[in-house]
Formats: structure tokens, sequence, C-alpha cells
């Protein structure tokens, strides 16, 4: 029966995840040398995390990364309990728990989700049905929870059952103690979605960012969930403005990064950005700014993930132009 539910909280949050795909550019992603020919990017990526080998990374400080069965999930263990930060894919609930088990050798109790995506969430179920406290940005619980309607495309999609949702919520800052750990969670506003927590861990000078960064891919932007290139850039000024030379960066996807490599992220962005600014201005359309190419002399560094540079150029400009349309 827990199986069951599991397989149904997934199904549900891979049709969530495929609406922000269709709704951001209009079909499925193709991704050069990734997605082939008929597939979608979710079942890319459930062929992805199904098969890839989970791996713990010892960031010390009783602070561990598991990467490989979904987002990058981070454990902080103290004397009785251990905290997640993400629970990865529902097919790989299980297997991540053993591996948490094993690296701490404490149970977990509770669970902060950094957004709503399946590829963070998926666990919750497993994790949520044996009582912990899930925690999350307010609009996490009502993007998990609530039947989400995309008529243009004739898509309706059910709510997640009541064990995977948030049991604990905020808006903007709460503050967790994890053993001698101090979490501060904040929310900057829309970013990659408008549900997403940045977790500071003191005194292990660590931040979990989840989604406003990964390492080295474009990110998509979760325009249906109220994400901005805007927000995004403005999200990663103020953790570079929170972070020094020796914090270590636990990204949404990808190694456990630094302050510099999040610094050469967001001048890509901006650079970005602003190139598409001036293609806009320029009156050119959608099509004409992709032919134009604003991100090629960094696509050999952050496109090989799963948006190939032409949708990165689709998210950017249907974005800015969002943007100057509610101005």
């Amino acid at each position: 029966m827990e199986r069951s539910i599991q397989k149904i909280s997934l199904a549900f949050a891979s049709i969530q995840f495929i609406v922000l795909v269709l709704v951001t550019t209009g079909s499925a992603l193709p991704v050069a040398g990734q997605v082939g020919t008929g597939e979608t990017v979710i079942q890319k990526a459930t062929e992805q995390f199904d098969n890839s080998p989970l791996q713990t990374i010892s960031l010390g400080n009783g602070l561990f990364v598991f990467s490989g069965d979904g987002g990058n999930v981070t454990a902080i263990v103290d004397n009785g309990s251990t905290l997640l930060i993400d629970s990865g894919m529902d097919s790989r609930a299980v297997e991540l728990n053993d591996a948490v088990f094993k690296a701490t050798m404490r149970p977990v109790t509770r669970l902060v989700n950094t957004h709503w995506h399946f590829d963070h969430t998926g666990g919750n179920v497993f994790f949520g049905s044996s009582g912990i406290t899930i925690v999350a940005q307010e609009n996490v619980k009502k993007q998990l929870s609530s039947v989400q309607d995309v008529p243009f495309i004739g898509l309706r999609d059910g709510h997640y059952p009541e064990q995977a949702l948030p049991t604990m919520t905020y808006s903007s800052t709460r503050a967790l103690r994890q053993g001698p750990q101090v979490l501060t969670l904040v929310n900057y506003g829309p970013a990659h979605t408008d549900g997403d927590t940045i977790i500071y861990i003191a005194p292990a000078n660590v931040v979990v960012v989840g989604d406003i960064f990964s390492n080295a891919f474009y990110p998509i932007i979760d325009l249906v969930s109220g994400g901005s290139i805007d927000g995004l850039i403005l999200a990663v000024d103020r953790i570079l403005a929170q972070t020094d030379e020796q914090t270590k960066i636990v990204p949404g996807h990808g190694p456990v990064a630094t302050r510099a490599d999040l610094q050469d992220y967001r001048d890509m962005l901006v650079q970005v950005r602003q190139r598409i600014k001036v293609l806009i201005t320029a009156g050119k359309t959608m099509d004409e700014a992709v032919a134009a190419a604003p991100t090629k002399d960094f696509d050999a560094k952050w496109g090989s993930g799963y948006l190939t540079p032409d949708v990165f150029t689709k998210i950017v400009f249907s974005s800015l132009i969002k943007s100057n349309a509610s101005r």
C-alpha cells in the first residue's frame, strides 16, 4: 500500500513538472545529447535518476550530501536525530533512507523542502508516512496540495497525498537548530519558483540553495510557479553577500560548489539577461532572439544539462516580456 501511494505521488509530481516544461516552452524539452526524439525531459530525468548510483559525500561537522537519486539531498546529524534537506525521487526513497541511516546512524525526524519539484519532494510520502515534520516555505504547501489547471494545453493535475505535505511552513524566514548547527531558512521572493528556501547552516559555513543554482547547468526558471530571471539573479546576489570564500555551497544538482562557482554562474545570468534585453528592445521576436545565440560563449560550460541553450534563451525572453508587461 505504501509503495502504491509513493507511485501515485511520483505520477502527480511528474505531471506538474511536465506542466512547467510545456507552459514555459510550448513543447517537451529537447536536450542535445541527452533527450532523444519523442522523449520528454521527465522521462529522461526519471531514467537517469533511477539508474545513477547514489553517492554519499561528507562535508564534515556532521553534514552529508547524497546525490544521484534526484536533486541533491543534505543530511545534518545530531546526537539523536537526522534532519534532511530535500527527499530526492520517490522511486529511490527507500535506498536514500538506508544510505542516510548508514551515514548518520540516526533516524530522520525532520525534512526541509527547498521547493516543490518532484525530484526534490518525491520522497516526502515515504518520510512523511513515518510522522516526521516537513518544513517548507508556505507556497510549497499550496503547490503540493492544490489542484492545478492549465486549460490551454488541456491538463489538470491532482493534489499530493496528505503525508507528503509540509506540516510546518513559514513566509520569509525561520530558524531551526540541529545539534550545534543553526539553520536559517530564507525565502528571497520568486526566483526559481515562488517557494524557494535557501538554508544557511552555521557554524558549519554551508549553504543549501536548491535549484536556484545547478552546477554547472543552465537553470530551469519555473515561470508557472512565479519564477523569474530577475528574481533568480537577486537571490544569487543575496547568497553571495552572505557567504565567503570558505563557504560550501550545495546546489540543487551537480557537485558541491564554492563561492567563486556561484559568482561565475551569476555573471553568466547577468550577461545573458542583458543580451536578451537588448534584443527585446530592438523589437526582436523570440525566434529571432534564439537565432542571435545570446548564450553562445557560455554554452560549453553551462549547456550540458536538461535545458538546451535555445530553450534557456526562450525562458529568459519570456520572463523579461512578462516582467515588462507587469510594469
